[in-house]
């Protein structure tokens, strides 16, 4: 039973093979799209994005403002199987990439160096301090934070790169 499984994932992976993919997650507070390659070869760096519109939005969009500061970020994992613990997640974290824009966190130069499937397994953490927003428990204004954090699990297969001269040399010799 398993091994249908697996074998079914890995034929809808060769299908979609190479192509920019968009993973929508949709909740009562945002929206999400993971745009990465579904299918990528091993030890070549590749480029995403996670496009992201958030409630906080009705706070603010930007990102620069003092008097409401923003911080929008993901933090992700590089694993072999999807992670459920978030505490085990924060952890682990292995590289984080901060938002351009309120709606846009880029990925840079991501690699993978073994083959099969892998997860992102990250949170996306939306942050707002708003300055004397709060009132303090002796009636004096505070800043008050507001913290939203969201998981996002991606599955991405890894292949080998047939086209790579050094490896037809490798075979070549033998």
């Amino acid at each position: 039973m398993t091994k249908k499984i697996v074998f079914s994932i890995f034929i809808i992976f060769c299908i979609s093979c190479r192509k920019d993919v968009e993973v929508t997650q949709k909740s009562a507070y945002q929206d999400i799209k993971f745009i990465f390659p579904d299918t990528v070869y091993v030890n070549e760096s590749y480029d995403g994005k996670i496009s992201f519109k958030s409630n906080f939005d009705t706070i603010t969009t930007s990102l620069s403002d003092y008097q409401k500061a923003r911080f929008l970020e993901y933090s992700f994992w590089l694993t072999k199987k999807p992670i459920e613990d978030n505490k085990l997640l924060k952890k682990m974290v292995t590289d984080t990439f901060v938002a351009e824009t309120n709606r846009l966190i880029p990925l840079y130069d991501i690699k993978f160096d073994k083959l099969g499937l892998h997860y992102f397994n990250g949170i996306i953490k939306d942050e707002i301090i708003i300055a004397k927003g709060g009132v303090l428990k002796d009636g004096s204004k505070g800043d008050r934070i507001i913290t939203n954090e969201i998981r996002l699990t991606r599955a991405v297969y890894v292949i080998d790169n047939r086209d790579d001269t050094s490896v037809k040399s490798s075979y070549e010799k033998r």
